[in-house]
């Protein structure tokens, strides 16, 4: 990835959490990184590659370091951390989650994730239905960065039982 389109995807980024998706102006994030609006097309055809791009990269921080045989107690732990450092990412996420109601092109980047996500719970959990419970949560405690620790670690207790 070229340093221009890195600095495009982050202005992109933090529009999209000031002013939801409905609010990103392409225009805008060219003169975030001070270029013509043109120059972002030669990076992003349309609106939606960039927005595909900005979602890629925050996806990213989703996946940790250790690989996908962590535990659901490293899994939650990891959330955890992500939603005090990083609640940008989790504003992000409501947005495209958002829109994807709405929205065929976000619904069918944004559906794969979460059918990825379920998947990879259920493998950890005892009941299918407990996957989505744990998306959920994750989800709402997404809102409340301040007590989402807590939340996931009650949500954590009430699955060992």
């Amino acid at each position: 990835m070229t340093a221009r389109r890195a600095q495009l995807i982050e202005a992109a980024h933090d529009l999209i959490v000031a002013h939801g998706i409905a609010g990103l102006r392409t225009r805008a994030v060219a003169a975030a990184v001070g270029i013509d609006h043109s120059t972002l097309h030669h990076h992003f055809p349309t609106k939606a590659d960039l927005i595909e791009a900005v979602a890629d990269r925050a996806l990213a921080a989703f996946r940790p370091a250790e690989g996908p045989t962590q535990t659901l107690t490293e899994h939650l732990r990891h959330l955890a951390a992500l939603m005090t450092t990083r609640p940008d990412l989790f504003t992000l996420m409501r947005e495209l989650d958002l829109h994807a109601t709405r929205d065929t092109a976000i619904a069918a980047l944004m559906g794969p994730r979460d059918d990825r996500w379920r998947a990879s719970l259920t493998a950890l959990l005892p009941h299918p239905v407990h996957a989505d419970l744990v998306i959920a949560t994750v989800k709402g405690a997404g809102n409340h960065p301040a007590t989402a620790p807590a939340v996931l670690k009650a949500l954590l207790d009430l699955l060992r039982k």
